[in-house]
């Protein structure tokens, strides 16, 4: 019988082992990594600048402290003082009553002084005693709240806006190795999912070669069925 080498698989690292008559190594020729495109989901985002609409501004806090302020005011002094000091309270009251409900700490505060001093003298001449000093406080309110808008007028403003947006974002990513090894004077290819080196460990088997077993007929059986076998009686 002749008995042949016959190399069963790949002896793995991580595997687990099998039965083979013994192990060896083999000399690597050459390692080709095999690569996957891969897709993930992915989130961008960026800012950018927008225009916003002003805000529109209350006049209810303007007009709520020029009345408080007014009534203040027609509390100190008499005559033509005290139409000034109503028309004073007025003015003031109304500034700070729209600092109030409409904060802006950009605004210039001169424009509404201006108008409610310009607003107070008109209404300073309407009527008399008691009204007077009514007219008063209305044409600083009125002109305070006036020359704010005047010299502080509603402009569209700029802010900052994040922007976010999913892309797919695709990259490619080493699934394994193709591998070629020779042992026993042969070129064997396989995959391997790792980069094994410059050698790697086979799992080797023996064989044995089974030799033609030739059949002859007995020699006593050789004429039967024969007319010319001899007769031996």
């Amino acid at each position: 019988m002749k008995k042949n080498l016959l190399v069963l698989s790949l002896i793995s690292l991580y595997g687990s082992a099998f039965a083979a008559d013994f192990t060896d190594t083999a000399r690597v020729i050459s390692s080709t990594p095999i690569y996957e495109r891969v897709t993930e989901p992915k989130r961008e985002c960026w800012t950018e600048t927008v225009q916003v609409a002003p805000k529109e501004r209350s006049m209810g806090g303007a007009v709520v402290g020029g009345v408080a302020g007014g009534l203040l005011g027609s509390q100190v002094g008499g005559g033509s003082g005290n139409t000034a000091a109503t028309g004073a309270g007025a003015v003031a009251g109304a500034v700070i009553g729209d600092r109030v409900s409409n904060p802006d700490s950009n605004r210039s505060a001169t424009g509404a002084v201006v108008g409610g001093v310009a607003g107070a003298l008109l209404g300073s001449q309407i009527g008399g005693g008691t009204g007077n000093k009514a007219a008063t406080a209305v044409g600083g309110i009125a002109g305070a709240v006036i020359g704010d808008r005047v010299a502080n007028p509603d402009q569209p403003r700029t802010e900052q806006v994040e922007r976010c947006r999913q892309v797919d974002s695709s990259r490619e990513v080493i699934k394994g190795y193709n591998v070629t090894y020779r042992y026993n004077g042969q070129n064997i290819t396989t995959t391997l999912p790792y980069q094994p080196g410059s050698t790697l460990r086979v799992g080797v088997s023996v064989i044995e070669d089974q030799q033609d077993q030739r059949y002859e007929e007995p020699q006593g059986r050789r004429y039967e069925g024969r007319r010319d076998r001899p007769n031996y009686q």
